[in-house]
């Protein structure tokens, strides 16, 4: 069986670099901040459609959908503070609250609405529009490749491919479509260590972006290995966390023999991840530049509102949404407080159109300045 090579090899230098920010990107605390308040966005809403609307169209709501959606939140608020303190074994298998999600964020995708599913669950068709309403929210707590930072249940590598995270058709899927990232013009090199090197079955000895290796060494008398001379690419990188082992690797017969198959593989370490351990969190806009002001519609607080619909700002340390009426006045954002004792602080903030109730374009027209 001949395979076609991949269209994203690991020996270009731009995917190299695409592919370490995207994975620094996944495991920032912004991303999943940004998930979480997504998350309860969608939560409250949804609670809010089950309480107001007819009975003939939430019938077909699965009930325990509702519990599933706040356990979910639970989980969220459990695992951002650890993250936050750069506690990374919040996607440990079995006792990591953002691994744990796994179970609640599929339970709902699958019975979300079921007069639009088959029997195994699978979405078999578009949801009605005020059905889709609600659906919108829920996707917009999703990231594509966002699984990636389980530790592997079966010890196999999460993705052998920089395809998997590259390829724009895999962020359409199963009738949901996930934003493509927006990569910043100038992306950072991938550093080329070799200080710390494992193989498969040993305990990884820090969280951090690995990468499956061939370790190639200088020879004495043509025989005798001596020094490591340099490293073979294997495949793409992947994102291990501390105490995990360094899992198999798959492969695919242009690469090795023939057929498909797993293989014990070096892991070099390529970056160390201690972000946030110094309880800093540093400004990770440059992963969200869809959301940058003069793409998107905007407007600041105390401006009239020139769209009905959602709007989120990252104001006051965190990211906010608010839906907004034609017309009223833009609110301002609630300041992060880490102690939630102490009184509401309220900042200016300025707001980008996410989503228009007139179903129109959230973006700016390079014609008029408007959409």
């Amino acid at each position: 069986m001949i395979l076609e090579k991949t269209k994203y090899p690991m020996t270009d230098d731009l995917v190299r670099r695409k592919l370490f920010w995207l994975l620094q990107r996944l495991s920032s605390y912004t991303l999943w901040k940004r998930k979480r308040d997504a998350w309860a966005y969608f939560a409250q809403e949804y609670e809010h459609a089950l309480k107001t609307w007819p009975e003939e169209i939430t019938n077909g709501f699965d009930p325990e959908a509702i519990i599933w959606a706040y356990d979910a939140l639970r989980l969220y608020e459990e695992g951002l503070p650890e993250l936050a303190m750069g506690n990374r074994q919040v996607w440990q298998r079995q006792t990591g609250p953002f691994q744990q999600l796994f179970r609640p964020v599929s339970l709902i995708e699958i019975y979300f609405y079921y007069p639009c599913h088959d029997e195994r669950g699978g979405q078999r068709e578009p949801y009605p529009p005020e059905i889709e309403k609600i659906n919108k929210l829920r996707i917009a707590a999703g990231v594509w490749g966002d699984n990636l930072l389980y530790p592997p249940s079966d010890n196999v590598c999460n993705f052998f491919d920089a395809d998997y995270l590259l390829n724009p058709t895999h962020y359409n899927y199963n009738l949901t479509i996930f934003p493509y990232p927006i990569f910043p013009k100038n992306l950072p090199p991938v550093p080329e260590r070799s200080d710390i090197i494992i193989k498969t079955g040993e305990p990884v000895p820090c969280d951090g972006i690995w990468e499956p290796v061939k370790i190639e060494y200088n020879h004495k008398l043509l025989v005798i290995k001596t020094d490591i001379r340099g490293f073979k690419n294997q495949g793409a990188f992947n994102y291990f966390i501390r105490g995990m082992n360094a899992p198999l690797q798959t492969y695919l017969d242009d690469l090795l023999e023939a057929g498909f198959g797993y293989r014990d593989v070096h892991w070099r370490l390529v970056w160390e991840d201690t972000r946030y351990c110094d309880g800093i969190i540093p400004d990770e806009s440059e992963y969200f530049l869809d959301d940058e002001p003069g793409k998107r519609i905007t407007c600041q607080s105390g401006e009239r509102c020139p769209h009905t619909g959602r709007w989120g700002t990252l104001a006051g340390g965190q990211q906010q949404f608010v839906q907004v009426p034609v017309g009223a006045l833009m609110p301002q954002a609630a300041q992060y407080q880490r102690e939630h004792w102490k009184s509401e602080i309220l900042v200016p903030a300025i707001w980008s159109l996410l989503s228009r109730d007139d179903g129109g374009s959230e973006f700016i027209s390079s014609k008029d300045g408007d959409a």
